[in-house]
């Protein structure tokens, strides 16, 4: 026999010794595992029975008390505030630019509309005859930031031509400052100044008529009226006109004195 054959024989013995040692082995019982106790027979728990084993409670987390949060207290609802011009103060007479009794120049429509309102409650209750003239010169400065440039120019021109008596010039000059901003009171007012220059006293009473329902606290548009009316005869809607001009501008020159004669010339054509 040789080498290689010799070898075979040897392995095909020790394999076949191992198979028998293993089918021994499978019909020899070593009973149970030495520490494993046999459970097989025992019944599993009931559905809803305590479970075979409980946990740890060294593993468990901390239970946390839970405490409902108290409901937050209602926000403060803020109060409206009503804005309203401020009263005649003589600590603040002084200040600032000569009658706009310390008040900032308005640089919007808004600002002007409120300074304007401010400036009226300061008029109306200002017993200096100087100072109700400074107020009534810088409320007659805010009426003109109204009506822009172009136009303001125009009437500018028309009170130059007027000032020489080129009434016609004046005029037309007016006509297209009227046309141009029909709803700016001080173009109907400069008008109607032009059309007293040159008598026509029925065009000029209608242009203040329309330029006191534009800005009803135009002082300069119910002066002119009254001294119109004064003029025409018509004694008692003048004093009317008076009477409507002193409650804005109490201190405007003439006016009190002319309220005066024109009460007296009343009562008497009553008599």
């Amino acid at each position: 026999m040789n080498k290689s054959a010799k070898t075979v024989a040897v392995a095909a013995v020790w394999a076949a010794s191992v198979a028998v040692t293993g089918a021994a082995l499978a019909q020899v019982d070593l009973g149970p595992e030495p520490g494993i106790e046999q459970n097989r027979d025992l019944p599993l728990p009931p559905p809803g029975d305590e479970p075979l084993f409980e946990a740890d409670p060294r593993f468990d987390p901390p239970a946390i008390p839970r405490e409902d949060p108290e409901p937050a207290p209602p926000l403060p609802k803020p109060e409206a505030k009503k804005v309203e011009p401020p009263a005649p103060n003589p600590a603040i007479r002084e200040k600032g630019e000569p009658g706009m009794m310390g008040l900032p120049f308005p640089k919007s429509p808004e600002e002007i509309e409120k300074t304007l309102d401010s400036l009226y409650a300061f008029l109306a209750t200002e017993a200096d005859h100087r100072r109700a003239g400074e107020i009534g010169a810088a409320i007659e400065r805010l009426w003109r930031l109204e009506g822009g440039d172009t136009v303001n120019l125009l009437i500018d021109r028309a009170e130059d031509f007027s000032s020489k008596m080129d009434q016609d010039k004046a005029l037309a000059l007016m006509d297209a400052a009227v046309d141009l901003a029909p709803d700016y009171a001080e173009a109907w007012s400069h008008r109607a100044y032009v059309y007293y220059r040159m008598n026509n006293y029925s065009a000029a009473l209608g242009d203040l008529r329309r330029a006191i329902a534009l800005q009803p606290n135009h002082f300069r548009a119910l002066d002119g009226m009254a001294k119109i009316l004064d003029l025409l005869g018509e004694k008692k809607a003048a004093l009317q006109a008076y009477e409507q001009l002193l409650k804005i501008h109490p201190e405007i020159e003439g006016g009190k004195s002319s309220a005066e004669d024109l009460k007296k010339a009343v009562e008497g054509q009553g008599i």
